[in-house]
């Protein structure tokens, strides 16, 4: 299987603008597109037996250690572990890093 993270902040009301622009700072190419919903996206590629690549939403915590219940997180889960997958990760967390973003959000692995 791939790797599993969660994303905190402080301010769940950015949310909804992170993941906009955590799917906007990934660099995608063929064979792969990107899927957007309300409250998340999904990377998909052309394999009709795995063509999930990864998936990203707004999730409500229950059971988490290191995230309180009830409290709203980003669930990001990359389905490949490749070496495009590992650079998607890279993009997604330097956008956090972003000065917009800074000291608000946290990354952990679930």
């Amino acid at each position: 299987m791939g790797w599993e993270y969660g994303i905190k902040t402080t301010n769940p009301s950015n949310l909804p603008e992170l993941v906009e622009r955590l799917a906007d700072a990934i660099h995608v190419s063929d064979p792969y597109r990107i899927e957007r919903y309300d409250n998340g996206f999904t990377l998909l590629q052309d394999d009709p037996s795995w063509p999930l690549a990864l998936q990203l939403s707004v999730e409500t915590a229950i059971g988490i250690e290191d995230i309180t219940d009830g409290e709203p997180y980003v669930y990001c889960l990359f389905h490949i572990r490749t070496e495009l997958a590992a650079d998607w990760l890279k993009q997604m967390e330097l956008e956090t890093k972003a000065h917009r973003y800074d000291g608000m959000l946290e990354w952990f692995e679930l």
